[in-house]
């Protein structure tokens, strides 16, 4: 599967979590126009759609891919069987998010608009919260500062902590030398790059040895999204 597919899947699976199964994840994704997902306002995803030219059954045969590859998984509640982010999945979602709010930021300041409240992200899951500010201590540029201020005023002392730390060193960005920003960069990627719950075990694709992959490494997290690695510390070591 390709990876645009990936994370379209992931992306239209974000909004029905523990609360839809397959089937209504496929109709997102097929761009159905039924009554109840207009009404929740599925319509909206920004994945909405985009298998428009396959049949529902084709599209469910992808979904049901995603879950025999370890992105997604299927968990029981009451009686109905509704679809979850394996850890993998999550990681994955997590940093397409994460990278959405970014761009959502961009727009704005691009087009000078001040958000009328930062209330959003307030309560958010702290895993994604912490990668977005991470994307933004990495980009180097004070333009967030305003509406980094502005989100700090209201959301709880752990994150304002942390939003406040990001703030200082971009302020303190232009008095730094290149190395001495490296560092302080991964520094703080110890605080805001966290794990999932459950360990995401991979596989490597050299050996075939289960390792674990460690989300705290800053070196995964690409311009072009997470990148997973595919071969074990061992097998790199030889290389």
């Amino acid at each position: 599967m390709l990876e645009l597919e990936l994370r379209a899947i992931l992306r239209a699976a974000d909004d029905i979590i523990a609360e839809g199964g397959r089937t209504l994840l496929s109709k997102i994704l097929k761009g159905s126009k039924e009554q109840k997902l207009l009404e929740l306002g599925l319509d909206q995803n920004p994945s909405y759609g985009f298998y428009s030219g396959l049949s529902l059954d084709q599209i469910m045969v992808k979904v049901d891919q995603m879950i025999d590859t370890g992105f997604l998984e299927v968990e029981m509640r009451g009686k109905l069987p509704m679809i979850v982010f394996s850890s993998r999945g999550w990681a994955v979602e997590r940093e397409r998010r994460a990278e959405e709010f970014l761009q959502e930021w961009d727009r704005w300041i691009e087009n000078n608009i001040i958000p009328i409240s930062m209330e959003y992200l307030k309560g958010r899951n702290r895993e994604l919260v912490f990668l977005f500010l991470y994307k933004i201590l990495c980009s180097g540029n004070q333009k967030y500062i305003p509406y980094l201020t502005q989100w700090e005023n209201i959301d709880f002392k752990k994150v304002q902590a942390e939003i406040r730390k990001v703030i200082e060193l971009l302020k303190q960005l232009d008095e730094l030398e290149n190395p001495e920003w490296e560092r302080l960069k991964r520094e703080r990627a110890k605080s805001l790059l966290i794990r999932t719950s459950d360990p995401i075990i991979m596989a490597c694709q050299q050996c075939g040895t289960p390792f674990l992959f460690d989300e705290t490494n800053p070196d995964y997290y690409t311009s072009e999204g997470l990148r997973f690695p595919e071969r074990c510390s061992n097998c790199l070591e030889k290389v």
